[in-house]
Parts: C-alpha cells; structure tokens; sequence
C-alpha cells in the first residue's frame, strides 16, 4: 500500500515541479523584460520552495506527521564528523560519473550557476549547500526512502536513488545522483535519522563552491565568475590529448574506488555505533519483487522525467550549434 501510494505521489511531484517551474520562470522573465531587476539567487530560493511546498500539501493530504514519522532524531558529534567524511569521500565517485557521462551530455544546469560564484561565500553556501539537501533529503530520503522502507532496504535505497537521479533533470547530474541516493539511504538506515544524509549531501555540495573558492584566490577564477585565461589555456592543452583524458579517468577511477570503500567504512561505523549493521545487508532482489515497485504512476513519472531531459538537453545542444554558428 504504502509503495503504491508514493508512486502515486511521484507522478504528481514531477508534473507539478515542472509546470510550477515554468510558471515561476515566466513570470520572472516578464518581470524582467519590464525592467524590474530580479536577483538570480531568487530562481534557486523559488526551486526550492516548490520542492518544499508540494512536500507539505503531500503530508497533509497524507496527515503525515513530520515530526513523528521522518526520523529526525538528533545525532553525536562522531556522526556528525562520519557523516561528512562519508560525503566528502563520495566525491571522486560523483567527478567519475560526471566525466564519463559528459562524453555524451552536457550538465547545463551547472552552467547556469555561474552568476551565483560572484555573490558572497557565506551566501553561496547558503543557497548551493544548505538550503538544498535540507529540502532535498526531506522528500527523497524522508517521504520516498521512509515510504519504500516498509517493503525492503535494498529496493526502497535503489528506488529512492532512481527517483532521486531522475528529478535532477539532467542526464549528466542524474547518474551520479542514482548513486549519492543509494549512499545517502543507507546512512538514514545506519543512524536512524535524516541528519546523517542532510550532512553528507551539504559535503558534496560544498565541493564545487569550496573548489572555486581555491581558484578565485589563487588567480584561476575571475571574480565575475568565469574561469581567468591561464586557466582556459591550460584546460585548452590538457584537452587536446584523448590519451590525457583516458589516464585522467583511470586515475579517477581508482581514486573514486578507494575513497568509496572509505564511505562504506564510515558507514558501517555509524550503523556499529547505533546497533542497525544486521539491517544494513544487501537483500537479494528478486524480479518479481522489483515489479512491486514498478507501478504505472511511478513508471510515467519516470518516463516524464527521461522525456524532460531528452529534450532540454537536445534544445541546448540547438541553442549552443546557433550560438557557435553566428
């Protein structure tokens, strides 16, 4: 029951995200070609919000108590330093998946955060590493995973993480997030509660910001937010060998192997500590209980989700040939 009832809810969540997206996005263009300056942090702020707010109708609807049923439960200092070593060791694996897959995506999303890297640090990481996974893990790990729970670990962590990839609405950002989901469900599971995996989601978004940071004071980042010419140069002769980027991978790859069996280390710590390393092992999966997850609602909003990013992703692609063209 509670596994059709969260399909259910996943159909709408994606049609209502993206039509109140649209909505949001159009009335911030007319208000702009009417000169009303519009801040680009609010797009991000609005998001968010639209996250959040269908996530509050859902539970009302559902008379889910939050407070009850989300597992928030206050976690140590050690966890707290476990959670962010494991979300910090994630991120070779996400730079892994986001070189392979940019040899056939593009992550468009990434490149309309630009603007951001010229506010404030403290308001970057507000807006970039705070606000998002306390949003995020509230739905995906709270709603999502918490509801999928009841039927199994394995497949509720693989179908939150599915979900979770696919609302990223980007095939590039979508791989890696399928993976930081599965992570992150299995830290919620470790802890029993949602501030282990809010944690280690503020690490890998903290990543980005921190690393731009790194370069604005070393002279390889302009601070209008575009990278200086030393730097394109460089990137520009790194390149041009094919061989580079292969070695480049296999080295990553590597890295991102040792660093994730550090992840699961620190994960198999915390369940340890809080007594949950019986209830952290791999279940076996069976078809036909796979197909218990797979119901239409949630296999359209699958299919909704996939359609989106085929298409925006073939739209930028038009957009930058016409740019490139002129």
């Amino acid at each position: 029951m509670e596994v059709r009832k969260v399909n259910g809810f996943f159909i709408i969540f994606v049609i209502s995200y993206i039509g109140l997206s649209v909505v949001c996005a159009s009335i911030m263009a007319y208000a702009q070609n009417s000169g009303i300056a519009v801040p680009d942090w609010i797009q991000y702020v609005m998001s968010e919000g639209i996250i959040l707010l269908i996530a509050i109708i859902y539970m009302i609807v559902q008379k889910i108590d939050p407070i009850r049923e989300i597992p928030y439960k206050r976690i140590g200092i050690v966890d707290v330093i476990l959670s962010l070593v494991a979300g910090y060791c994630l991120i070779p694996a996400v730079l892994l998946i986001s070189n392979l897959s940019m040899l056939f995506s593009t992550n468009y999303l990434e490149e309309g955060t630009t603007t951001l890297l010229t506010y404030p640090f403290a308001m970057q990481v507000i807006l970039l590493a705070v606000i998002p996974p306390l949003v995020e893990e509230l739905i995906f790990r709270g709603i999502f995973f918490g509801s999928y729970r009841k039927a199994g670990m394995t497949g509720a962590a693989l179908m939150s993480g599915l979900l979770f990839g696919c609302f990223h609405l980007n095939i590039n950002q979508a791989l890696y997030a399928f993976v930081m989901g599965i992570v992150f469900a299995y830290m919620v599971e470790a802890t029993g509660s949602l501030w282990s995996s809010v944690i280690a989601h503020f690490a890998v978004n903290t990543y980005s910001i921190g690393i731009v940071q790194i370069l604005k004071m070393a002279g390889m980042y302009a601070q209008d937010g575009s990278v200086s010419e030393t730097f394109e140069n460089a990137e520009s002769v790194a390149g041009q060998s094919t061989a580079i980027t292969v070695v480049q991978i296999a080295m990553i790859a590597v890295i991102a192997a040792v660093f994730m069996m550090l992840a699961v280390l620190c994960i198999r710590t915390m369940a340890k500590r809080h007594g949950n390393l019986e209830k952290m092992k791999i279940q076996n999966v069976k078809l036909s209980h796979i197909k218990n997850y797979f119901t239409a609602p949630v296999i359209v909003g699958i299919v909704v989700c996939v359609m989106y990013m085929i298409t925006v992703s073939y739209t930028h692609l038009r957009a930058h040939e016409t740019a490139a063209n002129l």
